[in-house]
């Protein structure tokens, strides 16, 4: 007699949904796979996978009854072999499917005009992948390999690019990859949005040559910036101010050649930074006073070892006349600079540079929400393939959020919990056919899958 079987279905569900509402998976995929019949079902599963458990490839069967692989599409039993195949044939055809991908979002009208860049990165468990390198860290994880990504995300959720590189590429070498590709699918005088990490004279000029639009931050360096607060300070009848997200601001923009500079200054912002220093200096004298105990005894502060033997640190004291100074302290607390090449009204373009929070979201989903990190294949095809699974599952949830007219779930961490709890029963009894029972369909849900479930 077969088992009873219980397995989650709201992840299934919602691959489902999207791929019968825009046959995604046979647009971007299609022929992908040569003559393999398990190559878009295997996909379909590793993105569940992603949606669910989130466990290691070679464990994703010993979770996956038949019965859910039956729903994905499967026709015969596959193995773990098979599933890493896909990874390798995925990393293989990654510019095909990009270059569909892209396609596909333009031909759906789903490209919107303003885009946001960021760029990150994920670390390795191991050491013999080729694009593992040693970079910035955005987790914390300085002496573990890594590989960086860029992506650029629409206003509306939809992200039009992917771009991976090196764990040592800096962001200003990988912008050009990323304006580059991305500008092959988008609309002439888009406008594109980036932080200072990305701002660079080679960039800016990339991005009129192809007849776009950019929005970045200035790098915030003491030299220009007080020349851009002696003008802000010098046109004093040209400053225009305005709230936004209770928060006061006032700017004064002028045009620098072709480039227009707004040049913003905030009262609560300066408050904030100064408030931070002030701590900060507070924490380096409680450690200066620890310290100052050893010198006083005469005592070694502390001991490095190096190739020809140690390093003995020892200190003495420097008196100052009345407060020591803040050395954080730089004047340029409160004041930010926004380079353009667009004339428009302060307060829109402070509010298109504020909006690249979505980029940063988008990231933050794909790391924590599809749990891309740590990355523990070693070949570069596969941690390619597997990059484009969690991508491709974050652009699923996108899309399914821009379908919904009013979803209440937005964050991928969370919508998870929602999906697993969805679950489908079937029961097999001693006579007659099987049963199906689908149980704890939330409120949460409702927007998200509809009617699409019971049907």
């Amino acid at each position: 007699m077969t088992k009873n079987v219980t397995f989650s279905l709201g992840n299934v569900a919602l691959i489902d949904k999207i791929d019968a509402q825009t046959q995604f998976f046979e647009s971007i995929l299609g022929g992908i796979g040569g003559r393999s019949q398990t190559f878009i079902p295997s996909v379909k599963l590793l993105i569940s996978n992603k949606l669910d458990q989130s466990v290691s490839v070679n464990k994703i069967l010993d979770f996956a009854p038949d019965e859910l692989l039956e729903t994905l599409g499967f026709e015969r039993k596959v193995s773990d072999r098979s599933l890493y195949r896909t990874l390798e044939r995925l990393g293989e055809r990654q510019p095909i499917i990009l270059e569909r991908f892209q396609q596909w979002v333009k031909d759906r009208g789903l490209v919107d005009s303003v885009q946001v860049m960021d760029f990150s990165s994920s670390y390795f468990e191991g050491t013999k992948c080729p694009l593992g390198a040693l970079g910035y860290s955005r987790d914390s994880q300085p002496g573990k390999l890594q590989f960086t990504f860029g992506i650029s995300v629409g206003m509306n959720g939809i992200p039009t690019m992917l771009t991976i590189q090196k764990g040592n590429v800096q962001d200003k070498a990988h912008m050009g990859s990323l304006i580059r590709l991305c500008a092959k699918v988008l609309p002439k005088k888009s406008l594109l949005v980036f932080d200072c990490g990305g701002n660079t004279k080679k960039n800016k000029q990339k991005i009129r040559g192809l007849q776009l639009h950019y929005l970045t931050l200035k790098a915030k360096k003491k030299g220009p910036y007080r020349n851009e607060i002696a003008v802000y300070n010098a046109k004093e009848e040209d400053r225009v101010s305005f709230s936004l997200n209770d928060r006061r601001y006032s700017c004064v923009k002028h045009k620098d050649g072709e480039e227009y500079r707004y040049v913003f200054f905030s009262e609560d912002l300066a408050s904030d930074q100064l408030a931070k220093k002030t701590r900060k200096l507070e924490q380096d004298l409680e450690k200066g006073k620890n310290l100052a105990k050893k010198v006083k005894q005469g005592k070694d502060l502390d001991q490095f070892i190096y190739p020809e033997g140690w390093i003995i640190a020892r200190g003495h004291f420097q008196n100052v006349f009345g407060d020591v100074p803040n050395p954080y302290i730089t004047g340029l607390e409160g004041f930010f600079v926004l380079e353009s090449s667009i004339d428009e009204d302060p307060e829109k373009i402070l509010t298109a540079y504020k909006n690249r929070d979505r980029a940063e979201k988008f990231i933050r989903d794909l790391k924590e929400g599809a749990e891309m990190r740590p990355v523990r294949h070693w070949s570069r095809n596969a941690v390619i393939g597997y990059v484009l699974i969690v991508f491709l599952t974050k652009v699923l949830t996108s899309l399914t959020e821009f379908f919904c007219e009013n979803p209440v779930v937005k964050n991928l961490k969370v919508l998870k919990k929602y999906l697993a709890n969805l679950t489908l029963t079937i029961v097999y009894p001693a006579f007659g056919y099987p049963v199906r029972i689908i149980s704890n369909f939330s409120s949460e849900l409702e927007p998200i899958l509809g009617d699409f479930v019971r049907k």
